[in-house]
């Protein structure tokens, strides 16, 4: 197998292909939506006092735990007078948010489907542009998309993540252990037993990412053998393991081609970046057109319900991820081209190490007839 060849192939694709361009964006906007839930916060600043040294016990945690609740109450029955704000409007202003929640889970399951209705067009559009040379034009391409093909690299994706979500899970239940243990005064924490805790759990977290990677490197096999073949869950997952090992040298060379040139493209985004940044604040500008009048108008409509700067950050909070949308889209066509060349890329290498095995007979052949 020739790397290289791949990817001049897949470049080409990309740039004499531009109906996956459409399907690119969906997979961009999906990635980026996924790493905004993942990130965390990094401006938390730590100070430590030197001389006062303060022991933290089950009481003390308890107590906290208590202080805690009273300012959240008191904050709900006084409300902010200095903005104006009554208890009333920030216990309807939760409402709102719930409700934004509920919009955005929504959004978030159409953008959901969008994506695996859009991997499952890429890969066949490639295919069939490899096999023969016929481009499908964007509306072809959704009808190839949806299928229950789509539905099946769901399924495929949540098996992949099932460890990660596992794990998540269970930090999840031992937080809501340890909360309740000090609440209820039942935790008797000795040096002992959070050490071991942490020890352990350093171990499982290694465990689970090493497995995670590589579950993801096989997962670019599960997708083309259960969309190009046609196949179930199941024997996409079985077919796809025998393939990755048979042809574990190739595969593995693939996967630190793919690494490295995902160093090079963090390091060309970076300056793509700051290059285009006259040309997000454009769109940005648009972006505050688009918005301006719905955002208005969601004033008005919390404003009769909500006091002081609430319908303000309302409004604000309902129309952020339309004008975050269209102020980064140029970031996001950067993402579309990368999401469709790393399809692109692993797509041809599938089809070329599938196609491995039949070149010594067809070289036979041309030896016979020679």
């Amino acid at each position: 197998m020739d790397p290289v060849k791949i990817l001049r192939r897949a470049w080409y694709i990309l740039w004499s292909y531009r109906a996956l361009w459409v399907f690119g964006l969906v997979l961009a906007l999906a990635a980026g939506s996924s790493a905004s839930r993942g990130s965390g916060n990094n401006g938390v600043q730590y100070h430590e006092h030197q001389g006062q040294h303060q022991q933290v016990t089950p009481q003390s945690m308890q107590e906290a735990f208590r202080d805690f609740q009273r300012e959240v109450n008191k904050l709900f029955e006084q409300g902010i007078p200095d903005f104006h704000i009554s208890g009333k409007d920030l216990t309807t202003f939760l409402w709102v948010i719930g409700a934004f929640i509920l919009v955005m889970l929504i959004v978030g399951i159409v953008v959901a489907i969008a994506r695996y209705v859009s991997e499952t067009a890429v890969i066949r559009m490639v295919d069939e542009y490899e096999s023969t040379s016929n481009k499908i034009t964007v509306r072809q391409g959704l009808r190839l998309g949806w299928s229950n093909t789509a539905w099946r690299l769901f399924l495929i994706n949540l098996i992949v993540n099932l460890p990660a979500i596992t794990l998540a899970l269970v930090l999840l239940f031992a937080g809501l252990g340890i909360y309740f243990a000090v609440v209820n005064g039942n935790a008797n924490f000795a040096a002992v037993s959070v050490v071991s805790a942490l020890v352990l759990g350093f171990i499982t977290v290694f465990v689970v990412v090493i497995l995670t990677i590589l579950l993801h490197l096989l997962r670019n096999f599960f997708w083309r053998i259960c969309v190009l073949e046609n196949a179930s869950v199941r024997e996409s997952l079985q077919r796809g393991f025998a393939f990755v090992l048979e042809n574990w040298k190739n595969v593995g060379l693939m996967w630190l081609v793919m690494i490295g040139l995902g160093i090079i493209w963090a390091v060309a985004s970076i300056i793509l970046i700051i290059v285009s940044i006259p040309v997000v604040i454009v769109t940005a500008v648009v972006a505050i057109l688009v918005v301006a009048l719905p955002f208005l108008l969601l004033v008005g409509i919390f404003s009769a319900f909500l006091g002081g700067v609430l319908p303000w950050i309302a409004g604000g909070l309902f129309v952020a991820p339309l004008f975050f949308t269209i102020a980064f889209s140029p970031w996001l066509l950067l993402g579309s081209w990368q999401s469709v060349y790393t399809s692109t890329v692993w797509t041809l290498t599938y089809r070329e190490i599938k196609a491995l095995p039949a070149l010594p007979a067809e070289t036979n052949l041309q030896l016979a007839g020679d």
